[in-house]
């Protein structure tokens, strides 16, 4: 399912609380949205599953930061 950019999923969005973001210095929200980091970042833990946006819309996959827009091979 396609995820919108609105300020109710940015609200919800965990991409900030992620040790994967944090520790990589990533910014921006809702890559599962918007896309991969423009960064390429290590691997530090994925907070996707918790995320009220990536339940909410029934999302699969991880590392949106990483791989991309979910629903478009976003396992790692």
């Amino acid at each position: 399912m396609t995820v919108s950019v609105t300020p109710e999923n940015k609200k919800k969005c965990l991409c900030g609380t992620c040790r994967t973001y944090t520790y990589n210095g990533l910014r921006g929200r809702l890559f599962c949205s918007i896309g991969k980091s423009e960064k390429t970042p290590q691997v530090k833990g994925c907070v996707c599953p918790s995320c009220p946006v990536f339940i909410e819309h029934k999302l699969s996959g991880y590392y949106f930061c990483i791989k991309g827009v979910a629903g478009k091979s976003s396992v790692l």
